[in-house]
């Protein structure tokens, strides 16, 4: 969530989007990925989700670009770019903070092996000092934004 913040704030102003709107789907689509995993936010948030993870494995399907693109393309051609393009970018800020971990992600799942991995470890010393990083910039670029 702190890294779906971050690509908010920094992208709501690049795209001309209304932060109010923008930021809150973001943070919301940064969840959505993890709809695969038992014990999520998502799937806490909105129960009605909760069979996905007897369906699909954790870090499958649902961590490829593939949800991300129908999402988008299924909001966009519904006449709800607005919404689909926040949600979007959440979808991927998640993604892409899963792909600096050394469990990292299949981008293109099912079609390929080939996993996108990084130096973090989950729980570890660098996901704490990263995180703690997130948050200092959100904090400065909230000022910005205020200021």
């Amino acid at each position: 969530m702190a890294i779906g913040l971050l690509a908010g704030l920094i992208l709501y102003p690049i795209l001309g989007q209304t932060w109010y709107i923008f930021i809150p789907l973001v943070i919301f689509g940064s969840l959505l990925p993890d709809v695969d995993h038992q014990n999520s936010k998502i799937n806490k948030i909105l129960p009605i989700t909760s069979w996905i993870p007897h369906v699909f494995e954790h870090r499958g399907f649902f961590h490829s670009i593939f949800p991300a693109v129908i999402m988008y393309a299924a909001l966009y051609y519904g006449g709800l770019e607005y919404i689909g393009l926040p949600l979007t970018v959440g979808y991927i800020s998640h993604l892409a903070s899963d792909c600096m971990t050394r469990l990292g992600c299949n981008l293109l799942h099912p079609v390929s092996h080939f996993r996108i991995q990084g130096p973090i470890i989950t729980d570890g010393l660098m996901e704490i000092i990263t995180l703690a990083s997130v948050f200092i910039i959100n904090a400065l670029l909230i000022i910005k934004h205020v200021f």
